[in-house]
């Protein structure tokens, strides 16, 4: 125990015993209620702008203009454990009457940001906003509004050249993205001072004239749970298994805030892997005794287990083109996780590769789902969290006996 705190721990007796004469005659006042810190995670068909949708994990969110009662709550936000930050659909808060106030640089320009996402780009400008999820509150954080509507600045040439922007609703399927991974910016210290400015965070003038510019930590998009007075330190997705292997039209569980904060967010004293992750948020992981370690991460945002096996024939037709089809399936295939860093436990995984033409039509919850990722990573995406408690520790945040970042399970 630390020797200051103890120092404080004694004064603050010594205080209560002469408050109440020493005696064992006076009543402590009662401990505060603890903080509601859980919200309903939903695995659904999406919202109505974008029904159909495939493992996406929905979480509802209160957003408000800065320090007022102007509020909305968006429903059908994505949970993206593998991105950092709040972003809205700017069409979807304007039918909300809500206009959330523009960030601006030195020069007065407006902020805004292109960021990548699996399948292209977002655009748009950087607004603050006071955030409400359970009982929890971030104050005046900076977040994205994705500019479906073209009110703003045009995208720079290099924003979505190689890919397409995926600002509206149908491109991410979502009236917005939550991202609540295990860093506290989206950017972090690499946007801050390089003498060549990432194609990151852009500075616009009014006449719709963008150009890159450094960002300091307290002007890019935040992660929400960081900015948590408390309950500040990390996530747990606690989501149960399906009920039919096929596929469920939906599923309820739960995002909870904090690690080993609350008596609903202990982690466990025995049986958990502990998965230390590198600057870029990834641990590795060894696919099917691979001579190659792959990095690798755990995330929400993507419906399937991404990675690349060539031997594995790919869905040529259907609903699930691309996804893998195993000519016998399931299919079976092991990956080992070893964390980096600080902790550097290994894990085993076994896990199914299905035929998805296989599954329920119209069922948005899908176990053993897999698809193509790249030949560079291995992503555990949706199918990962059925059945498991997922633990998400923040950077440099101390979460019992651990320190940020890390995953769990």
């Amino acid at each position: 125990m630390n020797t200051v705190y103890r120092l404080a721990a004694l004064l603050l007796a010594s205080l209560v015993a002469g408050c109440f004469g020493g005696n064992g005659t006076g009543t402590l006042p009662a401990a505060p209620a603890p903080t509601a810190n859980v919200v309903t995670v939903t695995v659904d068909s999406g919202p109505e702008a974008a029904s159909g949708q495939i493992n996406h994990a929905y979480v509802t969110v209160k957003v408000c203009v800065p320090s007022s009662q102007t509020c909305a709550s968006i429903d059908h936000v994505l949970l993206d454990t593998g991105s950092n930050g709040l972003r809205l659909v700017g069409s979807v808060l304007a039918s909300q009457s809500l206009t959330l106030p523009n960030e601006t640089d030195e020069q007065g320009q407006t902020i805004e940001e292109c960021v990548s996402f699996t399948g292209g780009q977002t655009w748009g400008a950087i607004a603050t906003a006071d955030v409400y999820l359970a009982g929890e509150k971030a104050v005046k954080i900076p977040v994205q509004v994705l500019d479906d509507t073209n009110a703003g600045a045009p995208p720079p040439a290099a924003c979505g050249a190689n890919g397409t922007l995926i600002d509206t609703v149908a491109g991410f399927g979502a009236n917005g993205v939550l991202g609540v991974g295990v860093f506290a910016q989206d950017c972090g210290e690499a946007c801050v001072s390089p003498a060549t400015p990432l194609p990151v965070y852009y500075g616009c003038s009014a006449a719709g004239t963008c150009s890159a510019e450094n960002a300091a930590l307290a002007q890019q998009v935040a992660n929400v749970v960081a900015q948590f007075a408390a309950d500040n330190n990390g996530v747990i997705i606690n989501l149960p298994n399906l009920v039919n292997a096929n596929g469920d039209a939906s599923v309820q569980g739960e995002l909870i805030f904090g690690l080993s904060t609350q008596a609903d967010n202990m982690l466990p004293v025995s049986g958990l892997t502990v998965l230390g992750a590198d600057a870029k948020g990834n641990f590795t992981a060894t696919y099917n005794g691979a001579a190659t370690a792959l990095p690798a991460f755990i995330d929400s945002g993507t419906d399937a287990y991404a990675f690349n096996d060539s031997s594995i024939a790919t869905c040529s037709t259907g609903a699930f083109v691309g996804y893998y089809c195993p000519a016998v399936a399931p299919a079976t295939a092991f990956t080992v996780n070893t964390g980096v860093g600080m902790y550097t436990a290994s894990n085993t995984v076994n896990f199914a590769i299905a035929d998805p033409n296989t599954f329920v039509v119209g069922a948005a919850a899908f176990t053993d789902l897999a698809g193509g990722g790249g030949s560079t990573t291995f992503t555990w995406g949706m199918p990962f969290f059925y059945g498991r408690q997922v633990y998400f520790g923040i950077d440099q945040r101390v979460s019992g006996a651990y320190t940020g970042p890390f995953y769990a399970y």
